[in-house]
């Protein structure tokens, strides 16, 4: 059975440019810039090809709409965020919306997003895949080396998470200081499957 979810986003706004990573480009992200804003700039992107047009630390807020529980893989889902991380401006911000969802369980849901002007859209999710943990518990976890997490909310299985990115680590080596950005471990690609 699959049943109906409300998220309303009539009221929130993102600054400066933004970086809409998915699946899917259902307009939400445009749509919500938009009205707040008279020169736009959001970047859409959909896959790994992409993700050469991308600029390191030029983003201010990086949006994930139901996009980061469609990666697989724990290890795939860390070189995500450790990408997200270098392309985010200082002090850039993170927003997730996705499917809080265990292993064991399914979900199956209409989401109807309400966005400026009472303009509504709905998207219809499925994810029947009970070997797969897309759970808020989990990907907080992930998240804490590269982000704070500011804020979290959670209903009808749907998750929201705002995260800041976290400072450069910055280590004395005695006669000169250098800097090293904390996911330093690996550069890989953007993994928007």
């Amino acid at each position: 059975m699959r049943k109906e979810i409300f998220i309303n986003l009539e009221k929130e706004v993102f600054r400066g440019n933004i970086l809409d990573i998915g699946l899917d480009n259902y307009g939400i992200v445009y749509n919500i810039y938009k009205q707040y804003h008279d020169n736009i700039n959001v970047e859409y992107i959909s896959g790994k090809e992409e993700k050469e047009s991308l600029k390191e630390g030029f983003y201010d807020s990086c949006i994930l709409f139901f996009s980061f529980s469609s990666i697989w893989l724990r290890i795939n889902k860390r070189k995500f965020i450790r990408d997200i991380y270098r392309y985010l401006s200082k002090d850039g911000l993170l927003y997730i919306w996705d499917i809080d969802k265990g292993y064991t369980k399914i979900f199956n849901a209409t989401v109807k997003i309400v966005i400026p002007e009472g303009k509504l859209r709905q998207i219809k999710l499925r994810d029947l895949n009970i070997l797969k943990d897309t759970s808020k518990v989990n990907t907080i976890r992930m998240l804490e080396e590269h982000f704070s997490i500011i804020d979290t909310k959670s209903s009808d299985g749907i998750y929201y998470i705002k995260a800041k990115k976290k400072a450069l680590e910055k280590k004395n080596t005695g006669d000169k200081i250098r800097e090293k950005e904390i996911e330093e471990k690996n550069e890989n690609s953007v993994n928007s499957a």
